[in-house]
């Protein structure tokens, strides 16, 4: 027995804490690591995103607007002017709609289905439309519009200004002849 205990073989108790603080210091490091890269992670995929809302909304809204006919108002860009018999696009909501028809609200991009958690274009409403303004021209025939979508929960906006639409359905000037 006496020999067992004059056996110094193995770790002191001061080198054992001393290796689990090493290990405590480079869990921490590790963690703090981590979630600056998740963070930068989430960002990314947010403006990433937010970007191709912004695309694929400008894209639609002048699939939507170069084949209008008898287009009223819109000489300012606080009210969306009204087109093909009294259609206009609305953003209250969040997202773009076409309102106006006897059809109904459509929407030009589709948002999720009822039952699924596949978020459609908006995520489930992460990211919406923020702003969005639409001048018409009469001189020119060009539509001009200024569109802003976001992220909720990061805060990230996209936002295109000044995208000219040239309406190839033009209303006749007063004062000529087809």
């Amino acid at each position: 027995m006496k020999r067992k205990l004059k056996n110094s073989s193995g770790f002191s108790l001061v080198e054992m804490l001393c290796a689990t603080a090493v290990l405590m210091l480079l869990c921490v490091m590790l963690n703090s690591g981590l979630s600056v890269t998740m963070k930068t992670y989430f960002d990314l995929t947010a403006e990433a995103e937010t970007q191709l809302l912004l695309n694929s909304l400008t894209n639609a809204v002048a699939g939507e607007l170069r084949y209008a006919f008898e287009v009223s108002g819109g000489g300012d860009a606080s009210k969306s002017p009204t087109y093909n018999d009294g259609l206009y696009l609305d953003w209250s909501s969040g997202q773009v709609l076409v309102k106006g028809g006897n059809d109904g609200d459509k929407e030009l991009l589709p948002k999720e289905k009822e039952g699924t958690d596949r978020g459609g274009a908006y995520k489930n409403g992460e990211y919406q439309v923020e702003d969005m303004e639409i001048a018409y021209d009469r001189d020119t025939a060009c539509f001009t519009l200024n569109l802003t979508v976001g992220c909720k929960s990061s805060g990230i906006r996209a936002e295109a200004k000044n995208v000219v639409i040239r309406c190839l359905n033009p209303p006749e000037k007063e004062g000529t002849t087809p």
